[in-house]
């Protein structure tokens, strides 16, 4: 199930390191072979496996674990242990695990969800933590089939398109010709840190795919020194990941980061500016939409461009799904398969595509027996015996939460801090029902942090949050 495009230029070469770790292609097949044979003690074989990162630190053997599930028949998922264990138990019943891998121990799941065995005998990643498309469509879209695998595979008689070798890696082969195949230089991919999203294992696939390396950093790494020592020339991740990356690199000082995808279309035009001033860099790319399946939208900028080359979006060529704009938000339509979208916002000028935001980011909790639809950092706070009404929104790159009713507000904030860091609010304010409507029948998110901050009655408490990571 481990196929790759492109050999590897030296098995001698570094597939993958940390900071204190690092495995060659050489050691690759051992290290993972040691693994499959564990899997194998446990009769596990076409499983899927849900690998739990401990400590805000990712490890080797975290990553090899994807790989060697993958090799032993099976498929895997991701998750970390700084989650809330409501999120962690939400994402592995979602991915229908049948064991938990941390520290290199696997703990057998007693009753899996029935149907946890992979649904197509090409799927080898089922992604639960990473956007709406992952989270919502990955029981129908696998990860990683083959061109030729994937054009007539169907479950319940409509056509299923996976995400191809091909076409994940097609943006970064095409801006860069020179890792395409036979060239002296390959990717060395800097990824920055965490299983919080899939960005790891999905890069780590691509790496292997068309023989690079990857280097990890983890939070609390020294950037500019494990840059140094790895040498990289690409960075591939989402635009606070990248920003963090760059932020810490000193000025003066141009660094050979060559390649940069930022996927996501709200790139800051300020982090472009520092990322031409402090990197060599030949392009900054941004894959939109779809990733995990075929990249739908691209956008290029090159040092000397217009930064609006990059936030101008187009269509990429490609026969297997449709595309539209309906109430503002993109829809996409692969094969036989129903409309969907991400529920991402999008404008149009001058024929090219326009990101406006994200509708929504919900998940689905019940509280007092009545399903809510709401992010999650408001499902969060709504747990709070006494929070009625929230909103979590955003305003000046600050995160507001700001809710009504009985609650007292450092037990919302308590339960705050159960969060990961970066999804943290920065400011709580417990508000007066007449304050939180402002008038208004129906809330409105963006202009409730303008309103709060200016009012001069109404605001029951406020709190900040200091420890608050904007990653």
């Amino acid at each position: 199930m481990l196929k790759q495009l492109i050999s590897p230029a030296d098995k001698n070469n570094i597939f993958l390191s940390t900071a204190d770790d690092k495995v060659t292609w050489n050691e690759l097949d051992e290290r993972l072979d040691e693994k499959v044979a564990k899997l194998k003690e446990h009769n596990l074989s076409s499983h899927v496996c849900f690998v739990i990162q401990e400590n805000d630190k990712i490890t080797i053997d975290d990553l090899l674990w994807i790989l060697a599930s993958i090799k032993n028949g099976g498929s895997a998922s991701n998750g970390e242990d700084n989650a809330t264990q409501k999120e962690l138990d939400y994402l592995i019943k979602g991915s229908n695990a049948n064991c938990i891998i941390r520290s290199n121990n696997i703990e057998i799941i007693k009753d899996p969800k029935l149907g946890s065995t992979k649904m197509h005998s090409n799927e080898i990643f089922r992604g639960m933590t990473s956007g709406t498309t992952v989270k919502e469509m990955f029981e129908i879209y696998p990860y990683f089939w083959t061109i030729e695998d994937h054009i007539n595979s169907e479950v319940d008689g409509q056509t299923l398109l996976g995400c191809t070798p091909e076409s994940c890696n097609r943006m970064l082969l095409n801006v860069a010709p020179e890792f395409n195949g036979y060239q002296d230089e390959r990717p060395i991919l800097l990824q920055p840190s965490g299983f919080t999203s899939t960005y790891s294992p999905y890069n780590l696939l691509r790496t292997y795919q068309i023989g690079a390396t990857m280097h990890h950093l983890n939070i609390g790494d020294d950037v500019v020194k494990e840059l140094e020592k790895s040498k990289a020339n690409c960075v591939i991740s989402f635009p606070n990941a990248v920003k963090r990356i760059i932020d810490e690199l000193p000025e003066g000082r141009k660094f050979d980061i060559k390649y940069i995808e930022s996927g996501g279309g709200f790139t800051p035009e300020n982090l472009i500016k520092d990322i031409e001033r402090k990197c060599n860099i030949k392009v900054l790319y941004n894959m939109f939409g779809s990733t995990e399946m075929d990249c739908t939208m691209q956008s290029v900028f090159k040092p000397g461009d217009s930064i609006d080359n990059f936030y101008g979006l187009e269509i990429v060529d490609n026969k297997h799904y449709e595309i539209k704009i309906e109430d503002s938000l993109l829809w996409y339509k692969y094969g036989t398969l129903p409309w969907r979208t991400d529920y991402d916002k999008f404008k149009i000028k001058d024929g090219k595509y326009y990101y406006d935001g994200r509708a929504n980011d919900d998940i689905l909790i019940v509280k007092s027996g009545v399903k809510i639809y709401t992010g999650v950092v408001e499902s969060i706070a709504l747990e709070v015996d006494g929070v009625e009404h929230v909103s979590s929104c955003e305003q000046d790159k600050l995160h507001y939460l700001i809710y009504t009713g009985k609650a007292d507000i450092n037990r919302v904030a308590d339960k705050m801090i159960e969060l990961q860091r970066f999804k943290r609010p920065h400011d709580i304010y417990h508000v007066t029902e007449d304050l939180y409507y402002s008038g208004s029948v129906k809330i409105q998110k963006r202009k409730l942090p303008s309103i709060v901050k200016s009012a001069t009655q109404g605001i029951i408490s406020h709190l900040n949050i200091k420890d608050h990571d904007l990653i």
